[in-house]
């Protein structure tokens, strides 16, 4: 199955190393039922990597945890509007107090965040790897501890990041509370106090 954002495994390897490309056995899939999502852990590979932004669940490639299961309160208890089925949803980033997950049934992601209510982070979770890939490819023209030769930057590398973001997934960028204006505004100012 492709996806608006028509990512591939070698798109992803031209960015990544192949070993920081997790994917998840078939048999651990149980939980993941949007077909696209499913392909995408199991073939594509969810990119766990050192960067300044996300800690990313390495452990994915060997469990699918649910939130029900990791937190230990009840997401009613902090959010107001909590979607049927969100217990199942499947955690896979942090963002500082943030955590980022994915609807196993829809695909999509979510934010849960720390002080807000619960957010559309990406519109599939293979545009949400398109997204960390996209940056990842951007770096050496705006991270000041990149080795390279590439030219230093940081205001062409923000733009370029939030064309490309809102070419293959506009939704992502329509709520201004998300995390992803944090990360643009880091690619100018790695200062920048979220």
């Amino acid at each position: 199955m492709t996806s608006p954002s028509g990512l591939t495994r070698e798109a992803l390897e031209a960015v990544f190393d192949p070993v920081e490309l997790i994917t998840v056995p078939e048999d651990r899939l149980g939980p993941v039922t949007d077909s696209d999502a499913k392909e995408v852990l199991h073939t594509l590979g969810f990119p766990v990597f050192p960067n300044p932004w996300f800690g990313l669940a390495a452990e994915t490639g060997e469990r699918l945890s649910t939130v029900g299961e990791e937190f230990d309160w009840e997401l009613g208890d902090r959010y107001d509007d909590v979607p049927a089925g969100a217990d199942r949803w499947i955690p896979l980033a942090t963002f500082h107090y943030d955590t980022i997950v994915l609807d196993p049934d829809s695909g999509k992601i979510h934010c849960l965040p720390q002080d807000a209510e619960i957010y559309l982070f990406n519109s599939s979770l293979r545009q949400f790897i398109h997204f960390l890939c996209i940056l990842q490819a951007e770096r050496p023209h705006f991270d000041v501890e990149w080795d390279g030769d590439d030219p230093f930057d940081p205001q062409g590398a923000q733009q370029r990041v939030e064309a490309a973001m809102r070419s293959v997934d506009p939704a992502a960028l329509e709520n201004p509370e998300s995390c992803w204006f944090y990360v643009l505004t880091s690619i100018v100012d790695p200062e920048y106090d979220y």
